[in-house]
């Protein structure tokens, strides 16, 4: 609480908000969500507002918007209700994103695109945030909201107390935002018979007299009697609490001007908003629908880089497609919904996700083609006489140098190249490995597919040559991948192949200590999924089967094939296994091995790739499934013991505790722990001595269980809600996953902790691929170029874009080890301005920060875990 609670005696004030939670898709397709909105609901506040003293709240942009182009006159009447204050534009963004699985830079492209369009359109600022139904609030949004403009924020579901339900929300920077969590939900309201019972439950727990209640719900109809509501509870209780129809900036004015008035010390509460212990936050929805989780985080990628690049071009006199990218992010924004990335609507409502998929695809393939191929042309047009010819050219989108698998696709004309054995850069040259090749009649090259690592500037390219001859060996390379029976050594770690099961034993190289054991890998876990789309349930204490045997004892894997693929390169362990749900004997197996496999529902074919050079093992598991009413997990099974693990989450990392599956509170909770949470792209399990980071590109539901990591892939389940308490019970046959999947991820052994390890460097090396263009035989280019470096290597590039409303260059970044840093930014060329902007970018006091510019060099300070946005003229 307050440490000075409501004083006695004062009266009350309540605020009734009435609200519609709008939903692009959920039980409704969007057409239908459309029209019931528009034409029901709206245009009905529209006429309430008109005749009585009415007020509302509209939240969502991407409703707006699809108003103004179906309905003018219902637009007119609205944006003239906005301008007067009868409605209030509360969170604003274009739609209500889920704020655990996306990017944080999709959150603030959220944000960005919803307020510019209500400042552009109404002439209104948006200042407070209203998350009525995302599921859970991640740890650095008091950031993002701060510096976006918001001043206050109310939300819905993840408070891990109860009381005060007004407080200080404190994210991972520091940034502190007023708050207030709803504790009856949305709909506190609604029921306009029952205000005085929800008026009592809300005073219990409010920390002034100023007591906020949304009168609400998703797709719900205006209640005309409101007014009347009211002032028949003025008339009968208004000596005790006075109601007014109001608007959330109402509450939160009179809430910040009494704790002013009054000197009240508000309570801080820290971190990310994700408890179930008073109202759900589904992390089991975290695993349905996955082919949504994995293209949002290809989709994410792909435009960020492609967006870098085309800054870069756009620096070198080439168009910037702002048209085309802002096409791409509006799509993007609709998967990031919070009914959209969780996957926990009706199948149908997915149908607008499919084609998205398509069209991106299309227009990223086609624009980083474009892009890229027009600063080849812009730096051999400039170059001095220091430019070289090169065969290839390999991009580099992070901001720091990368050195990274990466495979090519190369056409030649006939009698050009007979043999591809290496590349060379300058004085550098590399082995390369021929995945697949086609020659003319002549013998020589048609088509070669190669795969390399190449080191690679920040931000920036190199250049290379095809070497028809062996690559120079170097006599101190202390690089080296070896087969000594069923290990594979280099000398980062060795792996040891257990070919009856294809799992795998990870040692640390311990120098003079020797190895040490670090997990067991890539064991699939197959699990009874009795459970929606928004819950997992099993009614088994034990697995259906596990590839090391356990569980159920009538089903088994069976190894089908296994072998390794060897280049100078790599080692490629491929493995091919069967889950049958019947074997025999089933009896006395200790003694009896199998002689018949009967009912195959499921296909698995892994390839797990362990590289000379390389601190990772990359796993390519493919699936194909038939098993229904099923959860698939990978498990790494180690020795460690902690209470805790990291997790990568929106720019920045939090801490998880393990083991929650076996915690059972005393008191009810709303939602009782399941041990499962989201990550953003890697999280980390470590003793501090050693550790094991588990890095994935769009596999976010994690778990850390007696010392044993899990990675969920998918879940197969038939109905969203298979009780009817979450939603109504709609089969979705299409979540039952019968399809064929195919999953990335990653394994990085280190010594010490996640910070030691900078385990998200390797993460976003896994997730930001190097891509790489055959150069045409004319093109003459320096040997390698770097447009953007950021150091140290804590402080990561977010976005760098052009800026909405002038010719400048905005970099986004922010620190994430959370230490206090030093950062240098260097860019190829002196800028005439530097600025810091909030990410609005806006001019804005509260950001201010001291910046150096020295010649191409940017230096600032940054606070742990701080998000910096410049603006910057060249």
């Amino acid at each position: 609480m307050t440490t000075e609670k409501k004083e006695g005696g004062s009266k009350d004030t309540i605020y009734l908000v009435p609200h519609t939670h709008y939903d692009a898709i959920w039980v409704f397709t969007k057409e239908d969500y459309l029209y019931i909105n528009l034409m029901l609901i709206l245009r009905e506040v529209a006429e309430l507002i008109e005749k009585t003293d009415y007020k509302f709240l509209i939240e969502q942009t991407f409703l707006l918007e699809a108003m103004e182009t179906r309905s003018s006159e219902l637009f007119a009447k609205i944006a003239k209700n906005i301008k007067e204050g009868k409605i209030e534009i509360a969170d604003g963004e274009y739609l209500m994103a889920d704020t655990m699985l996306p990017e944080g830079e999709t959150l603030i492209r959220e944000i960005l695109h919803g307020k510019r369009y209500v400042k552009d359109k109404f002439g209104v600022n948006v200042p407070v945030m209203w998350q009525a139904d995302s599921f859970g609030l991640n740890a650095q949004l008091p950031q993002i909201y701060k510096k976006s403009g918001y001043k206050y924020v109310a939300f819905r579901r993840g408070s891990a107390k109860r009381e005060p339900t007004e407080f200080l929300w404190e994210g991972l920077d520091g940034t502190r935002i007023l708050a207030h969590w709803m504790p009856l939900g949305y709909r506190a309201g609604l029921d306009l018979t029952k205000l005085d019972e929800s008026y009592e439950k809300l005073k219990a727990v409010a920390a002034t007299s100023h007591i906020l209640m949304p009168s609400g719900s998703g797709v719900t109809l205006p209640q005309p009697e409101t007014s009347e509501v009211v002032k028949a509870w003025n008339k009968k209780s208004g000596n005790v609490a006075k109601m007014k129809i109001a608007t959330p900036h109402e509450f939160f004015e009179a809430l910040e001007k009494e704790i002013e008035d009054k000197n009240l010390k508000m309570e801080v509460r820290k971190g990310e908003m994700y408890s179930g212990k008073y109202s759900a936050v589904f992390p089991d929805c975290c695993s349905s629908r996955m082919w949504i989780k994995q293209g949002l985080c290809d989709y994410e990628n792909w435009l960020l880089c492609c967006e870098r690049w085309c800054t870069i071009g756009h620096l070198f006199n080439a168009h910037y497609p702002f048209d085309e990218l802002r096409n791409c992010w509006r799509m993007v924004l609709y998967i990031a919904f919070h009914d959209v990335a969780p996957g926990t609507g009706m199948d149908s409502g997915y149908d607008e996700v499919k084609q998205y998929r398509g069209f991106i695809t299309a227009e990223m393939s086609n624009r980083c083609t474009n892009v890229h191929t027009k600063l080849i042309e812009a730096e051999s047009a400039g170059s001095d006489g220091k430019a070289e010819s090169g065969d290839i050219i390999v991009f580099n989108s992070l901001s720091w140098e990368v050195k990274n698998w990466i495979e090519m696709d190369f056409n030649f004309d006939i009698g050009k190249v007979v043999e591809i054995k290496g590349l060379k850069s300058g004085e550098e040259e590399i082995d390369v490995e021929v995945i697949n090749f086609a020659r003319y009649e002549d013998d020589s090259l048609r088509y070669a597919r190669i795969g390399f690592v190449p080191t690679v500037p920040a931000m920036g390219y190199k250049v290379y040559i095809i070497l028809e001859r062996e690559p120079r060996r170097y006599r101190y390379d202390q690089s080296f991948i070896m087969v000594r029976g069923n290990t594979i050594e280099n000398r980062f770690f060795g792996v040891e192949v257990d070919p009856a099961t294809g799992l795998i034993d990870v040692s640390l190289d311990g120098k003079e200590a020797g190895r040490e054991r670090i997990c067991t890998a890539n064991e699939l876990v197959l699990e009874e999924e009795a459970g929606d789309l928004y819950y997992h349930r099993q009614t088994l204490a034990i697995p259906l089967k596990t590839e090391k045997g356990e569980g159920v004892k009538y089903g088994s894997f069976s190894v089908k094939n296994f072998y390794i693929d060897k280049s100078p390169l790599r080692r490629v362990i491929n493995v091919e296994t069967n889950y049958f749900s019947l074997r025999w004997p089933y009896r006395l197996t200790d003694k009896q091995k199998p002689l018949i496999w009967r009912h195959k529902f499921l296909e698995c074919t892994k390839k797990i790739i362990v590289y000379k050079d390389i601190p990772r093992i990359d796993f390519v598991t493919t699936i194909v499934d038939k098993h229904p009413r099923a959860r698939l997990r990978v498990r790494f099974s180690t020795d460690m013991k902690s209470l805790a693990y990291a997790c990568g989450t929106q720019f920045g990392v939090v801490s998880r505790p393990t083991d929650l599956w076996h915690y059972k509170p005393k008191e009810k909770w709303a939602e009782e722990p399941c041990g499962v949470f989201p990550s953003l792209r890697w999280l980390d399990y470590s003793d501090r001595k050693k550790g094991l980071t588990v890095i994935h590109s769009g596999i976010p539901e994690n778990e850390v269980r007696d010392g044993d990591v899990y990675l969920t892939l998918l879940r197969s389940v038939s109905m969203l809600s298979s009780d009817g308490k979450t939603g109504p019970a709609i089969p979705v046959p299409d979540a039952q996953e019968l399809r064929r999947y195919t999953f990335n991820y990653s394994i990085y052994p280190h010594e010490g902790d996640w910070r030691d390890a900078s385990a998200y460097k390797h993460a976003y090396e896994f997730n930001c691929a190097l891509y790489g263009m055959q150069l045409p035989e004319d093109k003459k280019l320096p040997l390698k170029r770097s447009f953007l470096t950021i150091e140290p290597d804590n402080v990561i590039l977010s976005a760098m874009k052009m800026a909405e409303n002038e010719d400048a260059a905005i970099i986004r970044f922010y620190e994430t080890k959370g230490a206090e840093t030093d950062a240098e930014i260097t860019l190829f060329k002196e800028p005439k301005t530097v600025k810091v902007l909030n990410m609005l970018e806006e001019e804005d006091e509260a950001v201010k920060k001291v910046l150096k510019k020295k010649g191409k060099r940017i230096l600032l300070k940054m606070n742990p875990f701080e998000i910096v946005t410049l603006k910057v003229k060249f």
